[in-house]
């Protein structure tokens, strides 16, 4: 009976809550005005594109894949990242920070590299 009783919580508590969903991912695509064209478009044709999504930043001749997925929380995210680049062989690991500025937008920093921002909503 206490295993019926259980089982009968669990489900409960799945009805209730409903399924598991990524609430807090970063959604859509995020640029500067030539990026967000791009995306719109469907291609990029300016060494001023830039694109940022939960799973990565792209730029004209680079891209660096999240390890993990960007958050649409406050603040500053710092996320570890495989980024290759245009004319160079293999990939590099490198740190990136992404901070959240609300209205202002996001700004990302990639070491070695200026401050990239702001990033408005494609959308």
């Amino acid at each position: 009976m206490a295993r019926s009783a259980a089982l009968l919580s669990l489900v409960w508590a799945a009805v209730v809550t409903g399924p598991a969903t990524a609430a807090g991912v970063l959604a859509g695509s995020w640029g500067n005005d030539v990026g967000c064209a791009g995306v719109k478009a469907g291609s990029q044709d300016s060494d001023a594109y830039i694109v940022l999504t939960a799973e990565g930043i792209e730029t004209y001749g680079s891209s660096c894949r999240f390890a993990q997925q960007l958050m649409s929380v406050p603040g500053a995210q710092s996320l570890r990242s495989t980024c290759s680049a245009e004319g160079e062989a293999g990939t590099t690991i490198e740190t990136i920070v992404v901070t959240n500025k609300g209205e202002d937008g996001f700004f990302v920093t990639i070491p070695g590299l200026d401050e990239m921002g702001p990033l408005q909503s494609c959308s």
